[in-house]
């Protein structure tokens, strides 16, 4: 793995590769530059905007790449952008009510909008003297899901007391079907890759999970008696034939298409048997024994060469406690789960676990491996071609994951950097590794 000299940015969640790959957009204050994702030094625009501070809080690249959109919701203003034409611009602003959100519909050349105090989602159209149009009390908190092909949205709503999913066309933007759901305050709905089906969810304090097909029924309503706490994650498979609910419970429920119901329930815990793959990091130059002193020891400001051990099983996995239990502050859910390209893998991370990576197959919902690093993992993605898994805990470091071949680390040349953050290229050639006020991107050479 190579990697770029560093450059700054502001906010590393506003790092964003276009849709083909091509550039890189990062904020830098009140400016948003956008460079060569494969020569960063060659810097293609650089756009000035009036913001005051916090400066830039939202970068969105519309589909096409030919158009990239900045706002500040602090400022009451949208910003769209040319690429190509240095000339053109579009600004946005709502006179009735504070902008919260920002995207894009998939036709590029529409600009959504969240009104505060879920008031109304406008629809903006990029054309000249084109009519606004508006949709009545969506959930920004839930936002919205596009078919993908990009023909209908769906959109969390509340009215007369009762949630809904409301269906609309992208064409005129009319209601196609409205959905009941029997849910206490949803909180995320997602469409399947196939777009047969929308996945919606409840509130954290209430584990329930809707599945409704296109047609408006209700396929499933999954509220197990045993799950305690809410919906944490959610995820689809790349097919759209398996869905996967990370719990506040440490448990993952695998629901299939055939049935809606969980075929299997993957429970993170504490000791690891059987035939999984256990990797445990250990600075260079200690034995296994002394790695808990290791992890104490490390720095940010000096580096820690480490390098990974297959151990034995069982083997035991390093739990804590987050928040405080007493306040009712407690994390201890599956904050990330994630199938890979193909979906033949599954990654989780446990909040109680912060230090290990989970990764099962999904042809037999079965544990291959458990990473467990020095650090709590901080960013882990999947590459969007092939089965690696990159992720990085908040050192120099940078780890991918490759199923038969184990881990590999590498270490950004900067020891000052500390990678919180990561994404991979849509292309899949490399991503970008960010720290705090200054970014790097990695190419794969292997």
């Amino acid at each position: 793995m190579e990697f770029s000299d560093l450059y700054k940015q502001s906010n590393a969640a506003l790092a964003k590769f276009s849709p083909d790959g091509q550039y890189i957009a990062v904020a830098v204050e009140h400016r948003l530059i956008v460079r060569d994702s494969e020569n960063p030094k060659r810097i293609h625009r650089v756009f000035g905007t009036t913001y005051s501070a916090p400066f830039i809080q939202e970068v969105a690249w519309s589909d096409d790449s030919q158009l990239v959109l900045t706002a500040s919701y602090a400022s009451n203003r949208v910003d769209v952008w040319s690429i190509e034409d240095e000339t053109w611009r579009c600004a946005i602003t709502d006179e009735v009510a504070r902008i919260e959100r920002a995207l894009w519909a998939p036709d590029s050349r529409h600009v959504l909008t969240f009104g505060e105090l879920d008031l109304r989602l406008s629809i903006w159209a990029l054309e000249p003297d084109a009519e606004r149009r508006f949709i009545q009390y969506p959930k920004v908190a839930a936002g919205v899901s596009f078919h993908p092909d990009g023909t209908y949205m769906a959109v969390a709503q509340r009215h007369d007391y009762h949630d809904y999913i409301g269906i609309y066309d992208t064409q005129d933007w009319r209601l196609v079907r409205e959905v009941a759901l029997d849910t206490i305050d949803v909180s995320g709905l997602t469409w399947s890759p196939d777009g047969l089906h929308i996945a919606a969810w409840d509130m954290s304090a209430n584990f329930c999970a809707v599945v409704v097909n296109v047609a408006g029924l209700v396929k499933r309503q999954l509220q197990p008696e045993d799950a305690g706490l809410g919906v944490r994650s959610c995820a689809w498979g790349p097919s759209g034939q398996l869905l996967a609910l990370g719990g506040h419970d440490r448990a993952v429920r695998v629901l299939s298409h055939v049935t809606w119901r969980p075929i299997a329930t993957l429970t993170h815990r504490a000791t690891v048997g059987g035939d999984a793959d256990v990797f445990e990091e250990v600075e260079v130059g200690q034995s296994l024994a002394n790695q808990a002193k290791a992890a104490v020891a490390a720095t940010q400001q000096a580096r820690q060469h480490t390098r990974f051990d297959l151990v034995a099983t069982p083997a035991q996995i390093r739990t804590v406690v987050t928040g405080d239990v007493h306040r009712g502050e407690a994390r201890g859910g599956v904050s990330v789960v994630a199938f890979n390209a193909e979906g033949t893998l599954l990654a989780t991370v446990c909040d109680a676990m912060p230090n290990a990576l989970w990764v099962w197959r999904t042809s037999d919902l079965r544990l291959v491996a458990v990473v467990q690093t020095l650090r709590p993992i901080r960013a882990c993605q999947w590459s969007p071609v092939e089965p690696i898994l990159a992720f990085v805990t908040g050192t120099p470091t940078v780890y991918l994951w490759k199923q038969d071949h184990g881990c590999h680390l590498y270490e950004v040349p900067s020891a000052t950097v500390a990678a919180t953050e990561l994404r991979w290229n849509p292309n899949g050639d490399g991503m970008v590794i960010l720290s705090k006020g200054l970014f790097s991107l990695a190419f794969i050479t292997d």
